[in-house]
């Protein structure tokens, strides 16, 4: 016990300590802070959020005829506390109750030009019932609301604000979803887009509309679903874990040795895996194109996006991998955009050339 007691002694002790004695801390002061903090946190994530559903919401409504799947809908997105705090990244709901955010559900964005715009619905709105039912679950309200669209198309809602009445429009049946991610990145899984933070902080409106088209494309073009079974008809999904681990362990010796590569062993492992993907890609940027053009994007600035990945992985210039170079992207983008303007001259339909026309 001595021993233990002395070992204690010595460690405290020989602690560093700080030299130097700052202000004391006025606690109403900090206080404060943290609460506008807190707001200000708050406030940034809708406000990136709703330039995302506003992006999305032209390339959901104008494209129905390409999507596999659509769905009635009337452009809101809510959601309670706790969905509100997540929404955030990093907030709990406690915090959202110290800025005064009330319990229940709320609207958290109407999309500009949908249904529920036009009918008076607002952000920051309280939802209490639909169509006369007093509902207080989120997931209830979810599926009300929902059944009620497929139902006849149009839903009553009632609010902190009075009742609205709206009748939906048909859009593409994909889910768009923000991740909290600082990466410069987006992708695609089955029925669902997501955009990362970093790629919204990092692109202008028209560039970032483009990038959700590209990945609306995946979506439409079935591609995750044909991503996993080419995986499992090559054997890639089984090999992936010990060629990818191999490849990660293999950089690290030659980073560690002076000697690593231009091109990572990473990078040629999931070129090894998945040979198809850079079609996918070239596939999605092209069909993206068309989308984007169909909800009235400006074609030009599709380019930013590309330029933006170029500067941030200069190695997508050269590094070939699951994506095409840099270069030959930007290329094939000019050459679909000439595309899309000659049949725009010619007053034809923009629709995408298919392989087998």
């Amino acid at each position: 016990m001595r021993c233990l007691l002395l070992c204690l002694f010595l460690f405290v002790t020989a602690c560093a300590t700080p030299v130097y004695r700052a202000p004391a801390i006025d606690p109403a002061r900090a206080d404060a802070e943290r609460s506008q903090l807190i707001i200000a946190a708050m406030q940034t994530a809708l406000d990136r959020r709703a330039r995302v559903y506003d992006l999305n919401w032209p390339l959901l409504t104008a494209n129905t005829d390409l999507c596999p799947a659509t769905r009635p809908t009337i452009g809101i997105v809510f959601g309670d506390r706790p969905l509100w705090a997540r929404m955030a990244g990093g907030l709990r709901e406690a915090e959202l109750e110290r800025i005064g955010v009330p319990e229940g559900i709320r609207i958290v964005h109407v999309s500009k030009g949908s249904p529920a715009a036009r009918s008076g619905l607002a952000a920051g709105m309280a939802l209490q019932a639909v169509n006369g039912e007093p509902m207080s679950d989120l997931d209830s309200m979810s599926k009300r609301i929902r059944q009620a669209l497929d139902d006849d198309g149009t839903v009553s809602l009632g609010t902190d604000q009075g009742d609205f009445t709206v009748e939906a429009v048909t859009a593409c049946d994909i889910a768009v979803k923000i991740s909290t991610s600082q990466a410069i990145n987006a992708n695609a899984i089955e029925g669902d887009i997501v955009i990362y933070t970093g790629l919204v902080r990092a692109l202008d409106d028209p560039a970032l509309q483009y990038v959700i088209a590209h990945e609306a494309a995946h979506v439409i073009l079935r591609h995750p679903r044909k991503y996993w079974r080419n995986l499992t008809v090559s054997g890639a999904v089984v090999a992936a874990p010990f060629v990818y681990g191999g490849a990660m362990v293999l950089d690290g010796a030659l980073s560690v040795a002076g000697k690593r590569p231009d091109i990572s062993m990473q990078r040629r492992s999931l070129r090894l895996l998945a040979p198809w993907a850079e079609d996918f890609e070239a596939e999605a940027d092209y069909v993206g194109l068309y989308l984007f053009a169909r909800a009235e994007g400006d074609l030009t600035a599709a380019r930013q996006t590309f330029d933006v990945f170029s500067t941030e992985s200069p190695d997508s210039i050269y590094a070939p991998g699951t994506h095409p170079l840099t270069p030959d992207r930007i290329a094939a983008l000019e050459a679909a955009i000439a595309e899309i303007n000659i049949k725009r001259q010619r007053g034809l339909s923009l629709l995408p050339e298919r392989v087998d026309d």
